[in-house]
């Protein structure tokens, strides 16, 4: 019996990059095809969204590096919505990945949050920028379908 494995199927041997998407596609309906992982059948084109076919509404939550604990990032209408919030959760825990969209640090680099707090209301005020992000994007859709 092997405990640890050979050092020639690491995934760095293997070069295999855990922080992005397997270059397959899954068939089987059980499993889910979203970036998020869990929760349905439908393919997610945004990282850290899942679709909760029950609801038919997605969600999102991000997990610091540095707690065990995630952050609850909400639940929202559209794909794009958890996205821009799942971006303000990168931001702010200053994950290194990829952001959904190239301009949300932009828009976020004027709203500094200090880590410094105590885990709950660092927490609390992610998702309440997370929420805000969502919204803002929401309304600048509406906006736009109106003109």
């Amino acid at each position: 019996m092997r405990l640890h494995p050979s050092p020639e199927r690491t995934y760095k041997s293997l070069n295999i990059d855990l922080n992005k998407e397997p270059p397959w596609e899954y068939t089987d309906d059980t499993s889910s095809t979203g970036t998020g992982g869990g929760g349905g059948g439908d393919s997610v084109p945004f990282r850290g969204v899942r679709h909760r076919p029950e609801l038919n509404k997605w969600v999102t939550e991000i997990r610091p590096t540095s707690q065990k604990r995630k952050i609850w990032l909400g639940t929202y209408e559209t794909p794009q919505e958890a996205a821009r919030a799942y971006d303000v959760g990168i931001y702010y825990t200053r994950k290194k990945i990829p952001y959904n969209f190239e301009d949300s640090p932009v828009h976020l680099h004027n709203h500094p949050i200090s880590s410094e707090l105590p885990w709950e209301t660092f927490a609390a005020m992610v998702k309440q920028k997370a929420t805000s992000a969502a919204k803002r994007h929401r309304a600048n859709l509406q906006e736009a379908t109106t003109q």
